[in-house]
């Protein structure tokens, strides 16, 4: 009996047969781009760079991936039929294997040919067994398939360092073993795939079953594919299989308490949302069952800190008893892996807080236009010259420190792999992470991020250039769409336009110059926006604090749900070294303390209290420490409270 269809996209099973029938009707879309429809003329050619990406899927076959999958399941002549009428077509023009072709770079783009490769296997083998081929268009398709077999063959077509190369694989593998047993090149295909396929997984995945290219929706991309061949049966192999939950409880904690996806680099904004139904059919563990059904079904994959060792993320999530868009949620990307959709985003931070989302990630807006060899922004990272793509990757789009106005290089170092420090929690929610990295070549980082759930958070940077050169910084701060900002002295008052939250934000530190706000500006540069989708772009609240020609400093930054801050400024300092850190503000519940100890060696110390106007403390706590090694805390206990005694 024939193999059925590899579905190795995202695609609900159980949605077939609507998906098909409304393509059958109106055609086939992708986003917001022009409809196709399959019985007429396929725009092969790619006429505007606008629109490059979707001429790749075009090249990929997409527009065929349901026609396919809902044949093999109910076996629909019709449908066969129309996709046999386009792969006739694609192969008269491109089918010859050659790497390029005048009209458009994606008929041989190396991820459309791995995407292809297993669609066209598939067309041909159904369209053999139920005999729709002439000898002669049954040639052509079995000659185009030769070449997705050579080409995939050659490792110098296949992009062993991204996720290009996955997709590569992934459309080897299912045509080889389709074929395997009629044709010793497919069989060596198989083979060849198998072998592939363990490498580049290992290489791709962290061991914490982190994806390594800084996007949880590649992270998400990339899992269904290999959910995808795990349930076709491409992939026996238990490590792998093991692998594969590792990853997908790993996808779980970067699912927001709004359900949708953290959009890091190159991120959507994704909606995750699914029923009870829907998710227990797509999902195989139960933390992301339930994050995507809002509880109703599998189990709570976990609260509080997650740190991803390997990876190179914090992630903090406010414990509940059940599932609640409510609760805190609080995630920073601390890694640099390599330059594969890596953004000038070091240490940048999402938050989420009080049911809707309060500081925001850029998002990744599209993949328009090439950048030219040796160009500005081919020296500064950029692949693409679209001036919102290069907007969207640059330090000033995110919550970042930015030195000099310029982007944190990503062309010609050397990636630093993981820049996660030290982090706690205490009893009272207060929930501290440390990172540090170096910027350029001499500009030591460290970025403390402290929220009590529900209630502040505050953004402490430290910076010193080892040269002893001044630096104009800036620390950037981008609000979510709704949220509507207004200058006061000294700081910021921002209302949300959809749950009517109210946010005060200041600097707790002297030396530190308020922006004014900036929304949705395109001229001297782009600044105020964000992209949930591609070729998106909405106007979003931006500000930052500065220092002028510092060649060390630091900046704290609280951002409040409370009302009537004041900084006591006489009692808020820190120490050149950025060591030791005390702050002090009121606010209409008291007055709150917090003292931070961030020894060279040793633990992360914390001391917090909040004392009301009716005097006595309300919530004294610390010091406090990582939850391992008690005992050692104990014997720098003494040392670390002389700290404060200033």
């Amino acid at each position: 009996m024939m193999q059925g269809y590899e579905l190795l996209t995202s695609i609900a099973p159980n949605n077939l047969r609507l998906r098909a029938r409304e393509m059958l009707e109106m055609g086939w879309s992708r986003r917001d781009y022009p409809m196709i429809r399959l019985e007429q003329e396929i725009p092969w050619a790619l006429r505007d760079s606008a629109q490059r990406s979707w001429n790749f899927y075009i090249h990929c076959w997409d527009m065929l991936d349901v026609l396919l999958a809902s044949y093999s399941a109910e076996q629909q002549p019709e449908l066969l039929t129309l996709c046999v009428r386009t792969a006739l077509d694609w192969s008269t023009r491109y089918g010859d294997g050659a790497s390029a072709k005048e009209d458009t770079p994606f008929a041989w783009y190396d991820m459309a040919v791995g995407m292809r490769a297993y669609r066209l296997a598939y067309l041909l083998d159904a369209a053999r067994e139920i005999g729709i081929l002439s000898a002669q268009e049954d040639e052509l398709l079995w000659q185009a398939l030769q070449a997705h077999q050579a080409y995939l063959a050659d490792d110098d077509n296949i992009a062993f360092h991204n996720n290009h190369g996955y997709y590569q694989v992934a459309g080897q593998l299912a045509m080889g073993r389709r074929f395997s047993a009629q044709s010793p090149l497919m069989a060596q295909a198989h083979a060849q795939g198998e072998e592939r396929l363990r490498v580049m997984l290992e290489q791709q995945f962290a061991a914490d079953g982190v994806h390594r290219e800084h996007s949880p929706d590649y992270h998400r991309m990339v899992y269904d594919t290999l959910s995808g061949l795990i349930g076709s049966g491409l992939v026996e192999d238990s490590a792998l299989v093991e692998l594969s939950e590792r990853v997908e409880q790993a996808l779980a904690w970067f699912v927001l308490p709004n359900r949708r996806l953290v959009n890091f680099g190159d991120s959507d904004y994704r909606d995750v949302a699914r029923t009870a139904k829907q998710a227990d059919q797509k999902w195989r563990t139960q933390g992301m069952r339930w994050q995507t059904s809002a509880g109703a079904i599998g189990k709570n994959p976990g609260v509080g800190l997650k740190r991803f060792e390997q990876g190179g993320y914090f992630v903090y999530r406010q414990p509940a008893a059940e599932f609640t868009e409510q609760a805190a949620y609080l995630a920073q990307t601390a890694a640099f892996h390599s330059r594969t959709h890596k953004h000038a985003d070091d240490l940048s931070f999402f938050w989420y807080d009080r049911g809707s989302e309060v500081l925001v990630d850029a998002g990744r807006y599209g993949y328009l236009g090439k950048t030219e060899q040796n160009s500005e922004l081919w020296l500064d990272g950029h692949w693409y010259s679209d001036p919102k793509r290069v907007y969207c990757e640059s330090t000033r789009a995110h919550n970042c420190l930015e030195f000099d106005g310029k982007n944190y290089p990503r062309k010609g170092i050397k990636p630093y792999g993981v820049a996660l420090g030290r982090s706690l929690e205490l009893p009272c929610g207060l929930v501290a992470m440390e990172t540090e990295c170096r910027h350029f070549k001499g500009n030591r980082h460290a970025r403390l991020l402290l929220l009590m759930p529900g209630q502040w958070l505050i953004v402490f940077d430290w910076f010193h250039d080892n040269q002893n050169k001044p630096h104009d910084v800036r620390q950037w701060f981008h609000l979510a769409e709704d949220w509507q900002l207004e200058a006061q002295k000294d700081g910021y008052q921002a209302v949300s336009d959809k749950t009517g939250q109210r946010l005060q934000i200041a600097a707790l530190l002297p030396g530190c110059a308020a922006s004014r706000a900036y929304r949705g500006e395109s001229e001297p540069l782009m600044q105020g926006w964000w992209s949930p989708a591609e070729r998106q772009l909405l106007p979003n609240s931006a500000f930052c604090y500065e220092q002028a020609a510092a060649v060390s400093g630091s900046f704290a930054t609280l951002f409040s749900f409370a009302e009537g801050i004041a900084v006591d400024t006489a009692r808020s300092r820190v120490k050149a070294s950025g060591r030791q850190i005390q702050l002090r503000w009121q606010d209409q519940h008291g007055t709150h303390r917090l003292e931070v100890g961030r020894p060279a060696d040793g633990e992360l110390g914390v001391k917090y209290s909040k004392q009301s106007d009716a005097g006595g403390d309300s919530s004294p706590v610390g010091p406090r420490r990582s939850k391992a090694v008690a005992t050692r805390f104990r014997r720098i206990q003494s040392r670390f409270l002389s700290m404060f005694k200033v």
